[in-house]
């Protein structure tokens, strides 16, 4: 059974032959009545204090985790960033060797047509300077054969 204030400030005692002073005793009960309601005053400010602080302690807790938690998900997006940056980035460098390899290509097969066609035209040169080499050759012959050419062994007639 608990005891209160007011349990104090009531009790009353039996007098009895030789008892108590009972102005004292009042006296007593009073004071103790007064200090121990003021401890339960205190008792109460201080349960009141501890399920504050408790509360938000509560808060706090649920706060860190909520913090924590996103900083995971923070670090894993980070991270899957990262991953998919690394993997276009090589994606990207693939795509740029079979870009190069593919000119690279182009450009030989042109300088291997170019190269071919020089030799034609050479070919062509060639036997463009032999054909008319040719006909030089017999244009001499005709103007040395010719009867009135100075410089032809038969010399010029006369008439």
């Amino acid at each position: 059974m608990k005891i209160t204030p007011l349990d104090i400030q009531q009790q009353r005692f039996r007098v009895r032959f030789r008892g108590f002073d009972m102005v004292e005793v009042d006296n007593f009960l009073e004071l103790a009545a007064n200090e121990f309601e003021e401890l339960l005053r205190e008792n109460n400010r201080l349960k009141e204090e501890e399920r504050q602080k408790t509360e938000k302690i509560q808060e706090l807790e649920g706060a860190e985790r909520e913090l924590r938690n996103a900083l995971i998900s923070a670090q894993q997006i980070c991270e899957e960033m990262k991953n998919n940056a690394r993997k276009e980035g090589d994606l990207i460098i693939e795509e740029a060797k079979a870009t190069a390899r593919k000119i690279l290509e182009t450009a030989q097969a042109q300088a291997m047509q170019v190269e071919t066609e020089i030799a034609h035209l050479k070919r062509r040169r060639a036997e463009f300077e032999a054909t008319l080499k040719g006909i030089l050759e017999m244009h001499m012959k005709l103007v040395d054969a010719y009867p009135g050419n100075p410089m032809s062994p038969a010399g010029p007639k006369a008439e």
